[in-house]
């Protein structure tokens, strides 16, 4: 099918942020020519985009087609620099080895995923690996959980209501409480004591985090770890087990304060594209966010031109200028560096949100 160029271009750039059929209808194509075009678009795009290198890593990951997908990430740009296929061990290690400045990488944050430790330890072994703090005060939070769903199970159909919005106030921060809420709360620690307790754990262990330095927190663990009765350790087991076989990179985080900022638009990002990109494969998926320019985030930086003089030209320099100089010369030049940091996390979550990316056919 011949088309202008105008057209060829306009529908490679639409596909990223539309479902094919969609693009197909509007300019009068089949979807084969239109997804046809879309693979010219990845491949023509993949060729020339380099996101810089990020200092501070996030190794994150999402679920697409019920299988768990790595998302590296810009933590201080709160952005995606790219998506992997599969999170093991040798992919991650493959993509860490494609990186052209690895240098640059002072830190990574990352889940509790040992492949992610081995791939970074082996490739970047000068970069400091921290656990997300989200990541472990969630497992708290999860303990809270399953203590909750464990009472209210026992409890007969009367009693479960006086356990109502339950879940909502228990993972809620005490301190965040209103009265009212405070109140409830209070009444089922009295009523239920093994909730109140678990309860009081997951607060004390958010209390952790709150710690001015490494000491300090690392203090607060141990009481915590006193506290942990044999009742409550079946609900947090999962969390012991996980400090103890992460310690050094938990309270990391106390020397290299780092976390993924972004997690709620992170959320709101992975809910859009597990309910729309189903009929999607993941190649698909990672060019349509990966791609899709608008949702970049690029700034421009001058560049300095350096040029050595010698004394002689320095002296010429001087009579001319009637001012001081050195043997070195910065000459400004009207040119811009462009940087990339990769794919804005919330610019990529409101276009979900307002239907401006679809993924779905």
């Amino acid at each position: 099918y011949k088309m202008t160029e105008r057209l060829a271009e306009y529908v490679k750039k639409q596909s990223v942020l539309r479902p094919y059929a969609h693009v197909a209808k509007e300019v009068g194509l089949s979807d084969a020519t239109v997804y046809g075009l879309f693979v010219d678009y990845k491949e023509e795009t993949e060729d020339k985009m380099a996101f810089a290198t990020p200092t501070i890593m996030g190794i994150d990951e999402i679920h697409l087609a019920k299988q768990p997908r790595c998302v590296i990430t810009n933590i201080e740009e709160r952005t995606i620099i790219e998506m992997l296929r599969d999170r093991n061990k040798p992919t991650v290690i493959k993509y860490l080895k494609g990186i052209k400045e690895p240098h640059v990488i002072l830190r990574v944050t990352m889940d509790m995923w040992k492949p992610y430790r081995d791939a970074v330890k082996e490739v970047l072994p000068n970069a400091k690996i921290i656990i997300d703090k989200f990541h472990v005060v969630r497992m708290a939070n999860n303990a809270v959980e399953r203590c909750r769903k464990e009472i209210r199970a026992s409890l007969p159909a009367n009693q479960r209501r006086d356990l109502k919005n339950d879940r909502f106030l228990l993972l809620k921060r005490e301190h965040q409480l209103k009265p009212r809420e405070q109140l409830l709360v209070s009444h089922w620690k009295v009523n239920y004591p093994n909730l109140g307790k678990a309860y009081e754990l997951k607060e004390a262990f958010y209390a952790i985090y709150e710690a001015k330095d490494d000491d300090e927190a690392f203090n607060r663990y141990e009481a915590w770890e006193s506290g942990l009765t044999e009742d409550m350790l079946p609900y947090f087991n999962d969390l012991h087990r996980a400090v103890s076989n992460w310690h050094k990179e938990i309270f990391s985080y106390f020397h290299y304060p780092a976390t993924n900022a972004y997690t709620e638009s992170m959320n709101s990002v992975i809910r859009h594209i597990d309910r729309m990109g189903r009929s999607y494969g993941f190649e698909s998926i990672r060019a349509k966010v990966l791609f899709a320019s608008n949702l970049h985030s690029i700034t421009k930086k001058p560049k300095f031109n350096k040029r050595h003089t010698s004394m002689s030209d320095s002296m010429i320099m001087e009579r001319s200028i009637g001012m001081m100089t050195s043997k070195t010369f910065y000459q400004q030049r009207d040119e811009y560096e462009v940087i990339n940091y990769g794919v804005s996390i919330d610019k990529l979550a409101q276009m979900l949100e307002s239907g401006q990316l679809r993924f779905d056919v």
